[in-house]
């Protein structure tokens, strides 16, 4: 635990070993009685274990959750110095972003009167280790491994605390219901509602705002702290303790060593404010961090229709007709800013729809002159919740639906984060005009992190190529403070072979371009390349394709030609499904079929898979299930997508790169060759782990390209521009494996 004390520098030196000493006691005290505490409930956790299988616990009875009434929507009085634009609360995160001002005021009021003004605020455990990665599954998993070492388990393990969404650690059953009927962003607004309703209607989970409701808190974080916990635990805990495991957690960040959460709830700054994470003197770990730059981008990407502000401006002109006279104070006039704000909108996509001329891309600046004001937020998105329940058939798919007022205050609100550095892009399409709101420089959200942290790691599996982490998302720091560790693989350099492949059986040169997937022949020669390597290559064989219409075009060619029959007397064949629910289904009937070879297809299976789809990350084909991994052709991004344009206009624009480099072209070969070495890092996923690597595709063998490929790779990359040399290198290669 540390501290910072400072003193008057006329102060004698003895006043202030004395002072400083003093304080140090109390700190120490103050630690020795939290370590105590957590000792009993170490103690009573033992003790309930034992107890559990002899013991049934008491049901709690729970009450329904009544729809809210019209009252429910209607704003607090207005304070327009609380809640200006140039002031806007924080607490926004992506799962809270459509939350108003009154309600995110109400969340931060009730959190600080948790604190009653008698207790003292004891002093916040730092250094702290912030861990972050994608998913609630990815902090378990470390959660897990955490338990298996001297620091998670024991007298004194590591005080740890996971932190997420209410879609993950609210237990009111009746705000789970409404989330599952409306969304997240109704859930959220449905809890935090209920954090100031009447009694009868208040969250039965909060705690009071007293300093019994203090003791609450402070038992669950005992609880939570004294044994390392996953957050299935931390939610159970909170069922036991009848205790909310959403706002506890929150409360039990101060003490806690090493706090796990998602990406989303690090990288914003607002999240982050709401949070009341202090990352000073901190260090920051984020894993899986080749995704780092990309998400931080689509974190602050917002997409807003012109069906959404019409279906948004008649809920605010509904709304206004229904509560215009019982509005009070300035909310009327702050609602009527709204609609005309809207109406501008209206008018501006109409505009828009109607011209001739190309539809230029604008900054925020440009856009809010156009439109011709600005406006604050009130409660209309949780109205429109309620109204929908009118509607005939809405619960047709609920957990689909996106009201349109949530749309319009999430794109307002992106409209605020660093706007000299963002983009309004403008489309047209069948249903209207399109708006999309882009941020380009992803320092602008990291920076503040890095220069707040004692230390920042970024962990991955495949980082390459690396040069994207300095330029783009370090650009504000010294070079001297990056630092890269790159080791080599966990097995041995004889356990990986790789293979760029210049031709195929016939002779004819593979290039898979975008043009060329409409070339027969090409297709036709790919084919004839893996039944080859189908004969050779033992139990599975992952074959990744650009993208789901090149895969697509492939397989009906294939289909027509019998190519694909003639593969299946080999390998059994499979292929990635587009809808997310069947993945697990072909997974496992891949594996099936690789353990338990047919007599139609004695040599495994093979598996059709998209680079950047859901097989590319996240999936662990360890062992038998690739023993080789195929890439066809390069998945550069789309030369003419107009989000890929702006940013490489900006890199070029932002760029003092010399030696005659194009940042823009270095931006698109990084985002290609990224999404290569994800895909190529499926196989390999133990130290006796072994597998091949077919790059099919000339292009391979250039040193713009072959420069990027991870180390481990590259070391054992050799280029065959017979197709026969590379049928002679995968079969010495697998004579010499088990």
């Amino acid at each position: 635990m540390a501290t910072t004390v400072q003193h008057d520098q006329e102060e004698p030196d003895w006043v202030v070993a004395h002072d400083e000493a003093k304080q140090r006691t109390a700190l120490q005290q103050q630690e020795e009685q939290l370590r105590t505490n957590l000792r009993i409930a170490r103690e009573r956790l033992a003790e309930q274990r034992r107890q559990r299988e002899h013991r049934h616990p008491a049901k709690r009875s729970r009450r329904e959750d009544d729809p809210p009434s019209d009252d429910d929507f209607l704003p607090a009085d207005y304070d327009g110095e609380a809640t200006s634009r140039n002031a806007r609360p924080p607490g926004t995160t992506p799962t809270d972003a459509f939350l108003t001002p009154e309600v995110r005021n109400m969340m931060q009021a009730y959190e600080a009167s948790l604190r009653p003004s008698s207790v003292i605020e004891e002093p916040e455990t730092r250094p702290k280790i912030f861990f972050a990665s994608r998913t609630h599954t990815q902090l378990a998993q470390l959660v897990q491994e955490l338990k298996k070492t001297s620091f998670g388990h024991g007298d004194d393990p590591v005080r740890c605390i996971g932190l997420g969404s209410r879609q993950h650690m609210c237990i009111h059953e009746g705000v789970r219901r409404w989330g599952r009927m409306f969304g997240t962003e109704a859930m959220n607004e449905r809890c935090l509602e209920m954090m100031e309703g009447r009694q009868a209607k208040r969250c039965e989970f909060l705690p009071a705002r007293d300093p019994a409701g203090q003791a609450q808190l402070d038992a669950y974080r005992d609880h939570a702290l004294a044994e390392v916990q996953d957050m299935e635990e931390l939610v159970q805990l909170g069922k036991q303790m009848h205790t909310c495991p959403y706002f506890a957690a929150r409360h039990s960040v101060r003490q806690a060593e090493l706090v796990t959460l998602p990406y989303n709830l690090l990288l914003q700054h607002d999240a982050r404010e709401a949070l009341q994470l202090s990352l000073d003197d901190s260090i920051v770990l984020i894993d899986e961090a080749h995704n780092l730059i990309d998400t931080i981008l689509s974190t602050y990407t917002a997409e807003l229709t012109q069906a959404q502000v019409e279906a948004a401006l008649s809920q605010v002109d509904g709304y206004l007709q229904r509560f215009a006279t019982r509005l009070k104070g300035s909310n009327e006039e702050h609602m009527r800013t709204v609609q005309v704000l809207l109406r501008a909108l209206q008018s501006f996509c109409e505009q828009v729809g109607t011209a001739a001329e190309p539809l230029p891309s604008l900054t925020t600046s440009q856009l809010m002159a156009r439109l011709g004001g600005t406006a604050d937020q009130i409660n209309v998105s949780g109205y429109a919740d309620k109204t929908s329940l009118e509607q005939p058939g809405h619960l047709a798919k609920p957990q689909g639906r996106a009201h349109p007022m949530h749309a319009v205050e999430a794109f307002l609100l992106a409209l605020t984060n660093k706007a000299v550095h963002g983009r309004v892009l403008l489309t047209k399409e069948s249903a209207g005009v399109r708006l999309k709101f882009l941020l380009l420089n992803p320092s602008d959200a990291f920076q503040p992190i890095v220069e707040a942290a004692r230390a920042v790691l970024l962990a991955g599996g495949t980082m390459e190529p690396i040069a994207d982490f300095q330029t783009q998302l370090l650009a504000g720091s010294p070079a001297d403070k990056f630092v890269a560790f790159s080791c080599g693989h966990i097995v041995p350099p004889d356990h990986i072979l790789g293979a760029i492949v210049d031709k195929g059986p016939k002779g004819l040169p593979l290039e898979f371009t975008h043009d060329s997937w409409q070339r027969p022949e090409l297709l036709d020669e790919l084919a004839h390349a893996l039944c080859n390597y189908g004969n050779i290559l033992p139990h599975g064989v992952v074959v990744f394709f650009p993208s789901y219409a090149s895969l697509d075009t492939a397989w009906k060619r294939w289909g027509q030609t019998g190519a694909l029959e003639r593969l299946g007397r080999r390998k059994q064949v499979y292929s990635e499904p587009k809808e997310a629910s069947q993945v697990d289904i072909i997974l496992q009937k891949y594996a099936a079929s690789i353990a338990s070879p047919s007599p139609t297809s004695p040599k495994g299976a093979i598996l059709f898979a998209v680079v950047g789809a859901k097989l590319s990350e996240g999936i662990n084909f360890q062992d038998n299930l690739a023993r080789c991994v195929v890439m066809v052709g390069l998945p550069f991004p789309h030369s003419k997508s107009p989000e890929l344009a702006e940013r490489m206009r900006y890199m070029r624009r932002a760029s003092s790169a010399g030696g005659g480099q194009d940042p823009g072209r270095e931006l698109y070969l990084n985002l290609c060759m990224r999404a290569v070495n994800q895909s190529l890092g499926r196989a390999i996923r133990h130290k006796d782990d072994y597998a091949a690597f077919l790059l099919l595709d000339r292009r391979y063998a250039r040193t713009e390209i072959q420069s990027r490929l991870p180390g481990w790779i590259r070391s054992q990359v050799h280029e065959h521009d017979r197709f026969g040399a590379s049928i002679a290198a995968m079969a010495k290669f697998f004579r010499s494996k088990p």
